[in-house]
């Protein structure tokens, strides 16, 4: 159990050491799960946040953040991160104190007086960048080991969407086959093949190929079937089952599209 959690221990630190790593998670990650964790008092509607208001969420000090972002600089910025000074400060703290009418303070410890200068602002990106980086946090700790259970389970969804995706490609071979063995030779039998595609198309979706590709903005030299979900992919292989059985069995396209409208109660045109 303990070199379980060494392990674990192991894979939460990468996002400490890893730069590139933080910037791929925050590209992919919803960051509303933060508030879940911790009421977060935002300064402004778009989710901005005083140092002050980082060091709470994370129970550190100021100067805990202040060093973590003097350190990483060139990603915190890359963030938006920015610091207020002139007239732009003195309206940005305006605004907020007609807001909040709360005179001469901006929440904890981000007081404003008349020797302030300047106030730095954090987007919610980087509340959740200080998470990946702060080390021998509560806090910190349970983002990482949340960031890497979503992780974990993109992986497993990944390897069985890539699963059903190749048995598809095998019952997509066996419908094909099945054309090729089953319906007789003649000069348009060539078009039965996007014939019956459509058809398993129109029974689960309601339009063909072509309509797809242009609601899925899918390029014609790119496979339909990858941007499909596997729920999708699921009820394409079960179609085409049905399709390749009927087949075999010397049905002709016209019965095999009433049948498929009986059984799943769609309108193929």
């Amino acid at each position: 159990m303990e070199k379980l959690n060494n392990q674990e221990s192991n894979k939460s630190m990468a996002f400490t050491e890893s730069k590139s790593l933080r910037n791929e998670t925050i590209e992919n990650t919803d960051y509303d799960f933060m508030d879940k964790f911790k009421v977060i008092p935002y300064l402004t509607d778009d989710m901005i946040l005083s140092i002050s208001q980082v060091a709470n969420y994370y129970d550190v000090s100021r100067k805990t953040i202040e060093t973590i972002i003097s350190r990483n600089r060139e990603e915190f910025e890359l963030d938006g991160i920015i610091v207020l000074r002139g007239e732009d400060f003195k309206d940005f703290v305006n605004n907020i104190c007609d807001l909040q009418n709360e005179g001469d303070k901006i929440y904890d410890n981000d007081s404003i007086n008349s020797k302030t200068r300047s106030i730095t602002l954090v987007p919610k990106r980087s509340l959740l960048r200080v998470g990946m980086i702060l080390t021998n946090n509560f806090m910190a700790k349970k983002i990482r080991n949340y960031l890497l259970n979503i992780e974990e389970k993109t992986e497993i969804d990944r390897k069985s969407w890539a699963i059903q995706r190749e048995v598809g490609i095998i019952e997509r071979k066996r419908m094909t086959s099945a054309i090729s063995k089953y319906i007789p030779e003649n000069k348009n039998k060539k078009f039965a093949y996007p014939n019956y595609t459509n058809m398993v198309y129109k029974t689960i979706f309601g339009c063909d190929a072509k309509s797809l590709r242009l609601q899925r903005n899918v390029k014609t030299n790119d496979a339909l079937r990858d941007n499909f979900t596997e729920s999708e992919l699921k009820k394409v292989e079960e179609v085409e089952t049905i399709v390749t059985g009927l087949i075999s069995m010397d049905f002709t396209y016209k019965q095999i599209e009433e049948m498929l409208k009986q059984r799943y109660k769609k309108k193929i045109s």
